[in-house]
């Protein structure tokens, strides 16, 4: 009788717990990969990295961008990253500006030369005074901070309308728009702003924004400009890269509250880039 056959199978290939292992190290790879080259804080590795990425996998579009962080931290190796240490800043400046609802009353201009903030006068004083209200003091604070982080010549200037004031205190606008410029000045000195950093000026009527003929022009012509001027070779010498102490920092140095701090950069919302705008940040303002 003969015997029956046996059905012999046989496996091609691998096994499939083998390809499962084998995606499972490459993705491993990747992330390695990556997290080498944020350690190292080098933007070029960086930028290497992520184009080896792309090329290997074709699916990195732009902008060119692995992981997109909430507040990214990006090397503080390039001149733009100061401006935008700025830019953070004002920023901070401007949502205490938008929580309070007072786009109406201050301005907010990025100029070449530093940061402008112009406000309202009727919103600082009431008519004829140069005693501060308690209103402009939460969003005048959050300057004050501004100005001792980048603590370079603040200027105070106060300006008013044509209309005549006589009284025993101001005998003209010129006597009013120097004193609400120095109560400003005063109220950051209380805050800690470096008296030999401050500057307060009056100018009166003579520096208008617009025709005092209307009085809408007027309303425009009561205010006090507030100008922090960068230095900008003062914080270049001085700035220090993020998480790290500069090399040629002598041994047994501490570093400052500040220096370490990592720069939370404004990013473009289309292009991911530092954003350099030149316009005002409030809507409307810096035109």
């Amino acid at each position: 009788m003969a015997k029956k056959a046996k059905n012999i199978i046989i496996k091609q290939g691998l096994d499939e717990w083998v390809m499962t292992y084998g995606d499972m190290m490459s993705l491993l790879l990747t992330f390695f990969v990556l997290i080498v080259s944020f350690s190292s804080m080098q933007e070029s590795k960086f930028h290497e990295a992520a184009s080896s990425l792309r090329n290997a996998f074709g699916v990195m579009g732009h902008p060119e961008s692995v992981i997109v962080f909430d507040t990214p931290l990006v090397p503080n190796n390039n001149p733009g990253s100061q401006d935008a240490d700025l830019l953070y800043e004002v920023r901070s400046v401007e949502k205490v500006i938008l929580d309070e609802d007072l786009q109406d009353q201050v301005a907010v201009e990025i100029k070449d030369e530093g940061v402008l903030f112009r406000i309202q006068a009727p919103f600082m004083f009431a008519s004829g005074s140069a005693e501060l209200k308690a209103a402009p003091r939460g969003v005048l604070t959050r300057m004050a901070h501004l100005f001792n982080k980048f603590p370079y010549q603040v200027s105070i200037q106060g300006h008013t309308d044509n209309v005549p004031i006589r009284s025993s205190r101001f005998p003209s606008n010129w006597e009013l728009s120097a004193g609400r410029a120095v109560a400003v000045a005063r109220y950051f000195q209380s805050l800690g702003v470096p008296p030999e950093n401050l500057a307060a000026t009056g100018y009166g009527e003579y520096r208008p924004l617009a025709s005092n003929d209307t009085a809408e022009g007027r309303s425009r012509n009561r205010r006090v400009e507030i100008f922090l001027k960068l230095d900008r070779k003062r914080l270049a010498r001085e700035k220090q890269l993020p998480l790290a102490m500069k090399a040629e920092s002598k041994a047994g140095d501490s570093p400052t509250k500040d220096e370490n701090k990592p720069v939370r950069p404004i990013l473009d919302p289309v292009t991911s880039e530092l954003f350099h705008g030149r316009t005002g940040i409030l809507p409307g303002y810096g035109k």
